[in-house]
């Protein structure tokens, strides 16, 4: 007999039974005993009053940490239904980048307000320095809390250091970067290297030279990449003078591989980069308009364009019926191959595996595979046009006409994205909508054309 499986409570179910039961006690120690990524997003779906509620129980570094997990749009609101005043503690215990991520996005005046309420003048100053980065730049996203040493350290004075350090400011340790005297980049040393060395040692004498390093105005997604590439758990950033300004851990990767991957799906399906992404599941509906009409309207645009061409062959629709039905599978055979075609280069030019320098090798190689699927599809679709209307002149036409129509969408799909590449911009932009909207003007006008030119054979 089998028996069934009980049922696991979930955190919002808890949650929801003790806030019924009204035990504040209770639903402090609660609060107070949960991972901050689960307990963020049950509180932001809780109602206006519970949420406050809730978010006042929390301990204060609790508190920082939850706040972190809420999305921009609720922190706002948190921020101006509890007001600076006693927000400012809270936003002093998060991490610096984290911080920055809310205070940039508020009105001038306050920012600087809420600025002067960060308790820690060295924190304060940490926070403008960040917030004057591009938000997708690696000074963006960059973390001020890490651990360095310097060169002419001794190693028992620096490990005193750093055991001072981490115990007083809770500091997660990666790697400890070593600076000289005018605090640029000169090397680093792991934790275990520092723990072997000879006490009496200077750390210049065990440090690592050759350093894998990014600069503050490196784009994100450079700085993901090298990280995953050269598997890091951290890297520093410098300035152009080779100062370290500080650094970029696996977590914060992990955030911006998750929203570049999410920035490229929603482009390549037409949809716009004008607000954050995750504001198109949960912000207003305006924010989602603004993002998915744009395209919409190009292609409103563009597929107005193939229904005046379809009209203006209005005689040689009306003198061969039979080949206009396969206008359909023209424009989805060639519309989809594109789509696939874009999706591939965009991904291959993201990751690195296709470069600007060897174009004319991959336009080669996807010709070739648009010509090699272009003939298989045509050879059924002909046949099968043949056999349908007992017509070889109209299976040669349409199968003709679908072979050229893919490889038009195959090259188009290859050509678009690198193109956008080669001038810096985002390659995801050559959407899907947009290739299938092109192709569908110009197989319309070449298949009509072949149609009008050959109506002796096809009626």
């Amino acid at each position: 007999m089998a028996i069934a499986k009980k049922k696991k409570i979930t955190t919002a179910e808890k949650l929801n039974a003790i806030i019924q039961n009204n035990d504040e006690q209770k639903l402090k120690d609660f609060l107070n005993e949960q991972y901050a990524q689960d307990l963020g997003p049950v509180i932001e779906k809780l109602d206006s009053k519970n949420k406050i509620k809730c978010f006042k129980l929390l301990n204060i570094t609790n508190a920082a940490n939850v706040y972190s997990e809420f999305s921009l749009e609720f922190q706002k609101e948190l921020l101006k239904d509890l007001g600076p005043d006693q927000l400012a503690p809270i936003i002093a215990e998060m991490d610096d980048d984290d911080a920055t991520d809310l205070i940039i996005q508020l009105p001038e005046d306050e920012k600087s307000n809420l600025l002067k309420l960060l308790p820690d003048p060295i924190q304060q100053a940490q926070v403008q320095e960040l917030s004057n980065y591009p938000p997708e730049s690696a000074g963006g996203i960059m973390s001020t809390d890490f651990l360095r040493l310097r060169s002419d350290m001794t190693v028992n004075l620096a490990f005193n250091y750093v055991r001072r350090q981490a115990a007083e400011y809770h500091t997660q340790i990666h790697y400890l970067y070593v600076v000289d005297n005018t605090n640029k980049l000169a090397g680093v040393i792991t934790l275990r290297d520092l723990i072997l060395a000879p006490l009496n040692d200077l750390i210049a004498n065990h440090m690592n030279t050759e350093i894998i390093s990014c600069k503050v105005t490196d784009d994100q997604e450079t700085v993901a990449n090298t990280i995953s590439k050269y598997d890091l758990i951290a890297i520093p950033v410098t300035d152009e003078e080779g100062i370290l300004k500080g650094i970029v851990t696996i977590d914060d990767v992990v955030d911006v591989l998750k929203k570049e991957t999410t920035e490229d799906i929603y482009q390549s399906s037409g949809i716009s980069d004008v607000v954050p992404s995750d504001e198109l599941i949960s912000g207003k509906v305006t924010y989602s308009v603004r993002a998915r009409l744009p395209w919409l309207l190009m292609t409103l645009v563009g597929q107005t364009i193939a229904a005046i061409i379809i009209a203006s062959y209005g005689k040689t629709i009306a003198s061969a019926p039979l080949a206009i039905s396969f206008m359909p599978l023209l424009s989805g055979l060639s519309g989809n191959i594109g789509g696939q075609t874009s999706t591939i280069i965009v991904r291959g030019l993201v990751t690195g595996n296709i470069e600007l320098k060897n174009t004319a090798k991959h336009i080669f190689h996807e010709f070739k595979i648009g010509f090699f699927i272009g003939i298989i599809c045509a050879v059924i679709t002909g046949a099968v046009a043949w056999h349908m209307y007992n017509l070889p002149a109209l299976g040669l036409i349409v199968g003709f006409a679908l072979c050229c129509s893919m490889i038009a969408g195959v090259l188009l799909g290859t050509i678009t994205p690198i193109m956008l590449q080669s001038i810096n911009k985002d390659p995801a932009a050559a959407s899907s909508p947009f290739i299938t909207t092109l192709l569908d003007v110009l197989t319309f006008t070449f298949y009509l054309g072949i149609v009008s030119y050959s109506l002796k054979y096809i009626r």
